[in-house]
């Protein structure tokens, strides 16, 4: 797959293996895409049995993944090391060693991956014996692009790999005749591989053509092991074990006593009486039970059947002591002789141990796996077990507002404008809060894996205050009402009383964005503050109150005019708006306020000259005339706490064509009781 380099953790002082893979791989975007789903598929691998991913990623041109450090060989090391000449290896040690590769090949499985090149030099031992599956799809990914680019012509592997053809690719003594053939394989193959490399282990030959049964080659061999290796080399895949479970069950009920005998200590008579029967089993330490004298011959099985495993396991003369475990999190896991202890708040957990040295092992959230011996002295009670916290990673948290605030403990960062913030987390739970302006502040709990790599997040916005005011120059003020997003119907129908020519068509619209618009029309005292001039024909009544009006268009919308100080004034006291005239669409929506009748209360036209709900909501002519427009908020409001905006002044908005089509929507005091007036300012 590349080089392998040994490397120190220069934080944590612990050696991680790094496999760097060609360079030349990394300019191939498929292979590269391929090589970091395998990779995030990998890190979701956590099994003792199975060498764990810990990072990987691009650096200088090369693809890298950082393992787990295993330091006791492959598995064909230690074969070439304990076999017997031109034989076989213990059988006993091969069930063991086998067992483990099982567990870890059934955790993988069972996440949906598969790993295509088994064999016995992508199995690797620890010091202690432990095997562990190496390189999960990722040899036969770099051996696939490897022999891609080379036209097929020249093998990605050394020694004994096919060379044939472009499409086959793999290590052919451990291949199922599936992937021999080029026909599709599924986890079925993995079976086979592992019967291809139990009959290697246990005789020495690796099972080519009419193999013979590995219980002819071995004296003394339990023969079922036969039948299991036969399961696994099935031509069928139908016919082998479905499931690296199924296998596992399988192989654990062959006796590990392959090769050996049970003792019976001869002893005489007298000495039965006053000693017992002593027992053992190979290949576990010998324990000696004491068992009662009894009037007839006493067997091995029957001594062992009587016996429950606690007591087999204790050696005579010796008792279990109590042992104290400190300094572990809340939360941790300690394995002891297959059994598992949790630790609680206190941090400390009791096992029960033999007398001599034992191994433990503890797994903890947030914290590297330890294994270890423990209970040494002969006077020990208690030890501290020195868990390594797992080294921090970067997490990327997505979906914030642009500079939003991220907080996690210690850290902090903002986000940028895709939204993104990136903090160094170590793996565990998390409570993180992210602030914005305009947006509810987010608090919320989020568990961080080893394997996390993004955690997407969504923050709401807050709604937007009902009303907002805004000071004048003569400490006066414009309150404006917030106006939300929705639809309605425009428009009036053709047969709808009081019904203008100029009245939009009756259509749904919808309105995307909320907008806050003035409470009253502006009155007189609001427009001299803002522009220094009342150019109403009323003022001379001397209520400033009533609203301005003979406000012409280029007054309003041109350079220097009333938007344009509007927008000044909202920039010198820093306010975050900006002042325009509404849409007519907008302005009708505003004035409907939810309703789709005549008037905005939900009455309709009764009488067109003298209307008894319109007398209510607006001041207009009822048949006379007035000599200015009413103070404003004398009338009722709309639901949305709106006046005047059915009569009173007609008021300014861009028309359905947009800012160069003025149009007046609205009545005013000198018109009668139409529905909808709509004025185009060129009528």
């Amino acid at each position: 797959m590349g080089v392998v380099y040994l490397v120190e953790h220069t934080a944590l002082k612990k050696e991680f293996a790094l496999k760097a893979l060609p360079a030349v791989l990394a300019q191939e975007p498929s292979f590269v895409a391929r090589f970091k789903r395998e990779a995030t598929n990998l890190a979701k691998l956590k099994h003792n049995h199975i060498v764990n991913v810990t990072d990987f990623g691009e650096s200088q041109g090369k693809l890298y993944l950082v393992l787990e450090f295993v330091d006791g060989g492959s598995f064909e090391d230690w074969f070439e090391k304990n076999r017997k000449p031109d034989g076989g290896a213990p059988a006993a040690e091969v069930q063991r060693l086998m067992d483990q590769v099982l567990q870890g090949l059934t955790h993988a499985h069972e996440a949906g991956i598969i790993h295509r090149d088994l064999k016995p030099a992508n199995v690797l031992l620890e010091k202690t014996g432990e095997a562990k599956i190496s390189d999960f799809g990722l040899a036969r990914a770099v051996a696939d692009e490897e022999y891609r680019r080379a036209g097929g012509t020249a093998s990605p592997f050394a020694g004994d790999s096919v060379t044939t053809t472009g499409t086959m690719v793999g290590t052919i003594d451990f291949m199922s005749p599936e992937a021999r053939n080029m026909r599709p394989s599924d986890l079925r193959s993995d079976i086979y591989a592992l019967g291809v490399i139990t009959y290697y282990m246990l005789t020495g030959r690796k099972p080519h053509g009419m193999a013979q049964l590995a219980s002819r080659l071995v004296p003394g061999l339990d023969p079922r092991w036969d039948k299991f290796i036969g399961t696994c080399l099935a031509e069928d895949p139908a016919q082998r074990y479905q499931t690296a479970a199924a296998a596992l069950a399988a192989l654990r009920q062959i006796q590990q006593l392959n090769g050996t005998k049970r003792w019976l200590l001869p002893v005489g008579l007298a000495a039965l009486a006053a000693v017992g029967v002593a027992v053992w089993q190979w290949p576990r330490p010998a324990p000696l039970v004491v068992v009662p004298e009894t009037n007839s011959a006493v067997t091995t099985p029957a001594v062992e059947n009587s016996l429950p495993e606690s007591i087999l396991s204790r050696p005579t003369g010796s008792a279990n002591r109590l042992f104290v475990l400190t300094g572990l999190p809340p939360g941790a896991v300690v394995n002891y002789r297959e059994r598992s202890h949790s630790v609680g708040a206190t941090g400390r957990v009791q096992l029960e141990l033999l007398p001599e040295p034992q191994v433990v092992r503890v797994k903890a959230p947030g914290y590297v796996d330890w294994e270890g011996q423990v209970g040494g002295g002969e006077n020990e009670i208690e030890a501290t077990v020195p868990l390594e916290q797992v080294p921090p990673h970067p997490v990327r948290f997505t979906g914030l507002p642009a500079q939003a605030q991220l907080t996690i403990g210690e850290h902090s960062a903002a986000a940028d404008g895709s939204g993104a913030a990136i903090v160094e987390l170590r793996p565990g739970r998390v409570t993180l809060t992210a602030s914005a302006p305009k947006f509810q502040t987010l608090e919320l709990a989020v568990d961080v894996l080893p394997t996390t790599e993004s955690i997407p997040l969504e923050m709401k916005r807050l709604p937007p205050p009902a009303e907002v005011l805004v000071k004048l120059p003569d400490a006066g003020e414009l309150k404006f009402k917030w106006v939300p997003p929705g639809e309605f119907q425009l428009g009036s129908s053709s047969d709808e009383r009081g019904r203008q020519r100029t009245d939009l068509t009756r259509t749904k619209r919808d309105i995307p964005k909320g907008f806050y618009i003035a409470e009253t029309e502006m009155t007189q005292r609001q427009h001299r503050a803002l522009t220094g001039k009342n150019p109403s024909t009323g003022r001379a009544l001397g209520e400033e109150t009533r609203p301005v009006e003979q406000v012409a268009w280029r007054d309003l919308a041109g350079t220097g005019g009333v938007l344009d100080k509007a927008n000044n004034m909202l920039r010198r006291l820093e306010l975050s708006y900006q002042a325009d005239l509404p849409t007519e669409v907008e302005w009708e929506y505003a004035c409907r306020a939810g309703t789709e009748s005549g008037f905005n209360d939900g009455s309709q036209l009764t009488n067109e000259r003298d209307d008894p709900a319109l007398n209510a909501l607006a001041f207009y002519s009822r048949g006379g005339s007035h000599d200015a427009p009413s103070p404003v908020a004398r009338f009722k409001p709309n639901n949305w706490g709106l006046y005047d905006m059915l009569g009173n002044v007609g008021e300014w908005t861009h028309g359905v064509r947009g800012a160069c089509e003025p149009v007046i929507r609205g009545g005013n005091w000198k018109v009668g009781p139409f529905t909808a007036a709509r004025l185009p300012a060129s009528s």
